[in-house]
């Protein structure tokens, strides 16, 4: 080695770490503190479930109230007839075999179950009476209000001495008499009335007929209606050169069923002073004159049909 030349450095291989080994050995103690606790876990819910069922089965079941039948001793049978006697309690029944007469009143304090009929002789006050069922009832009468909520159905006759008030609408099926009617608004299809009828205003109601005039009211004539099929009032106003015959037609909105009666009653001079009549059928009628009328009049009538 030449003079002033250093000395050589050795390099020492150094053993590299074995970190491999050490993860290995940490997720070992990992996995084993997992498993511990899994295990603790489901011990203490295992543990949970098993005592609660186990407290469940240590309790005393429920005792149901037994209903005890026994035979009256001749000393409790007396005590029947002491006025304000208790006999019993609520946990037993009495059974009577035979029929019961009580002269006096009966409080019923609590629920009242009757498995058969309930047959009254005499009058019988109740505050309440709930039906759900159907009841069948000989005579009954109410003191008080009666208020059904479902669907009444009355097989025979319904004689009401009093007024009567209904807050919606009455529909009879089948043939209703009535002595007196009071109504501020009463729609028929159809009505019989076999006595006299008394109405003080009759007023008619209903679409107006149709109305043609004819050619014989002259040049210029026209026409005019204005009421229902049961009412109303006929204007014709003539023009020049009127012919005897048909003078209009009107035609009812429904026809009758049968030909009906027309009642027609001159309103002004002209047509007092004009003979006409009328030819009626199930579904109008014509009014007709046999001579000309008046050139330039006016003829109003009034007509009434009737069947």
């Amino acid at each position: 080695m030449p003079p002033g030349t250093p000395p050589p450095i050795l390099q020492l291989n150094k053993p590299k770490p074995n970190l491999g080994g050490s993860w290995k050995r940490l997720n070992g103690r990992a996995s084993l503190v997992a498993s511990i606790t899994s295990l603790f876990v489901f011990l203490m819910v295992v543990g949970g479930v098993g005592g609660y069922y186990f407290a469940q089965s240590r309790k005393p079941a429920p005792t149901a109230t037994k209903t005890t039948i026994s035979t009256l001793t001749p000393e409790e049978l007396a005590k029947l007839t002491e006025v304000g006697s208790n006999l019993g309690n609520s946990g037993q029944t009495l059974n009577i075999g035979a029929n019961a007469l009580f002269r006096g009143t009966a409080n019923v304090t609590g629920d009242l179950t009757i498995g058969g009929k309930l047959n009254a002789n005499g009058p019988v006050t109740l505050s309440q009476l709930n039906i759900t069922g159907t009841t069948a009832a000989t005579g009954l009468n109410v003191g008080s209000n009666l208020n059904v909520t479902g669907n009444t159905t009355l097989q025979q006759s319904l004689s009401v001495g009093g007024l009567t008030t209904l807050g919606g609408g009455l529909n009879v099926g089948g043939a209703a008499s009535f002595n007196s009617i009071n109504a501020t608004t009463l729609s028929v299809s159809n009505i019989n009335i076999s006595g006299p009828l008394r109405i003080s205003h009759l007023s008619t109601q209903g679409p107006t007929p149709t109305f043609v005039t004819s050619t014989n009211l002259g040049g210029g004539g026209t026409g005019s209606i204005s009421g229902n099929d049961t009412a109303g009032t006929v204007n014709f106003n003539t023009g020049g050169g009127t012919a005897a015959g048909v003078l209009g037609t009107i035609t009812f909105r429904a026809g009758y069923s049968g030909t009906p009666h027309v009642l027609l009653s001159p309103i002004s001079g002209a047509a007092a002073s004009t003979p006409v009549y009328v030819t009626r059928t199930t579904g109008g009628f014509q009014v007709r004159t046999d001579s000309a009328p008046p050139a330039g009049a006016i003829l109003s009538f009034d007509y009434f049909v009737t069947q």
